[in-house]
C-alpha cells in the first residue's frame, strides 16, 4: 500500500498541483498487476545491472508491456494537464522501476497535440529523480525532443546545459538527436563544447553520440570538433570516430 506521508516527492517541488486520491486507486491497481508476475530472482538481476537505483518487481519487459496496456485502458480518457501530470508524480514517487517505466510509457502514448511548454518544467522535475540512463534516454526520446520541437526551449535547454545536475547536461546535449538536416548546429556545438573536458562517462556518451549523429549531416563539423578538443575523453571520440572522419 501507498503511505501517504511518504508520496509525491516531485509534487512537493510543485505546489500549484494537490493529490486527488482517487489516482491513488489507479497506482494500486498497477501496483496489484505487478505483483501477480512478481520475481525476486529477476527483480535482484535487474536491480544489479541498472547499478541498484530502485528495487524491481522483476517483471521484464514484455509481460510488463502488456500490464500497461491493460492498465492505461483504465484510465480516463479526460485527465486535464494537472492531472496527468499528478498520476505521473505519483507513479514516479513509488519504489520499484517498474512504475517509472510505465510512466515514461505513458508520456510515450500522449498525443502530441496536447502537449503544453509546461510539460518541460515537470519533465526537468523527474529527470532529476531516480535518475538513471534507462529513464532520463527514454524521456529524451519521447518527450523532450518533440517539445522542443514545437515549442522554443533554446533558454531553458541553455539552462539544462549549465545545471550541475548531469543528466540534465546529459538530455540537453542528447534534445535534438534524429533531427538530421533541422539541427540546429552552433547549439549542439556550445553544448558540447561546454563539456568538452567532462570525464564523466554519461556526458562523455552524450556527446560522442551527439558527435555521430552530426557527422551524418556534417563531417567537417566533426572534424573541427574534434580538432578543437583534444581533450574530449576517449570515450566521446570513439563514439565520434564510428561513422565520423578517420
Amino acid at each position: 500500500m501507498i503511505d501517504n506521508n511518504k508520496i509525491h516527492s516531485c509534487l512537493k517541488q510543485n505546489p500549484a498541483y494537490d493529490l486527488p486520491f482517487f489516482m491513488i486507486d489507479f497506482v494500486e491497481d498497477l501496483r496489484k498487476r505487478f505483483q501477480v508476475l512478481e520475481n525476486q530472482n529477476q527483480a535482484v538481476k535487474m536491480a544489479a545491472y541498472m547499478k541498484n537505483i530502485t528495487p524491481f518487481f522483476g517483471v521484464s519487459s514484455i509481460p510488463r508491456k502488456v500490464i500497461y496496456n491493460e492498465w492505461k485502458k483504465t484510465l480516463p480518457k479526460d485527465l486535464s494537464f494537472e492531472e496527468r501530470w499528478e498520476l505521473i508524480f505519483l507513479l514516479w514517487d513509488q519504489e520499484e522501476r517498474e512504475f517509472q517505466y510505465v510512466a515514461v510509457d505513458w508520456i510515450n502514448s500522449w498525443n502530441k497535440n496536447i502537449f503544453q511548454k509546461e510539460d518541460l518544467y515537470n519533465l526537468q522535475l523527474i529527470i532529476q529523480s531516480k535518475s538513471w540512463w534507462d529513464t532520463v534516454d527514454s524521456l529524451g526520446s519521447t518527450a523532450v525532443s518533440p517539445l522542443t520541437v514545437k515549442f522554443q526551449s533554446v533558454t531553458l535547454m541553455r539552462k539544462w546545459n549549465k545545471s550541475s545536475n548531469m543528466w540534465l547536461v546529459r538530455a540537453s546535449i542528447q534534445h535534438q538527436r534524429g533531427r538530421k538536416s533541422e539541427t540546429d548546429i552552433p547549439l549542439l556545438i556550445e553544448f558540447m563544447s561546454r563539456h568538452s573536458s567532462e570525464s564523466e562517462f554519461f556526458i562523455a556518451k552524450a556527446i560522442g553520440w551527439a558527435l555521430r549523429d552530426l557527422s551524418r549531416i556534417n563531417n567537417l563539423e566533426v572534424k573541427k570538433f574534434l580538432e578543437m578538443h583534444p581533450e574530449l575523453d576517449r570515450v566521446a571520440v570513439r563514439e565520434a570516430l564510428k561513422l565520423g572522419y578517420k
